[in-house]
């Protein structure tokens, strides 16, 4: 089916989007909004599960791993949310006092 092929495709181009953003939160101890994080990581295995009762096994494969990726997304946001918050602390902190030498 033409549909398959062109969901797996649009899937495809997603996924390879968020490559980037997981090696950032992996290697930069950064975090996302958990909500976004797992709603469309949840919506993309219920997606893939449409997927498979049209048939469209390719797309559901695809939609599979895009879901996997945001839970992952979301696995290293909570992991790294502690050490994102005092790094974050730590520059405002430099930014402070760096506008009060300033000043």
């Amino acid at each position: 089916m033409w549909q398959d092929l062109a969901l797996s495709f649009i899937g495809i181009m997603f996924t390879i989007m968020l490559i980037p953003q997981l090696k950032d939160i992996i290697s930069k101890n950064v975090s996302l909004n958990y909500t976004t994080c797992a709603v469309t990581g949840i919506g993309c295995i219920i997606i893939s599960y449409i997927d498979i009762t049209l048939n469209l096994h390719i797309a559901a494969v695809i939609s599979i791993i895009t879901g996997i990726i945001w839970l992952l997304l979301l696995i290293f946001s909570i992991k790294n949310d502690g050490r994102g918050i005092n790094q974050r602390q730590s520059l405002n902190r430099d930014v402070s006092n760096s506008n009060i030498e300033r000043g």
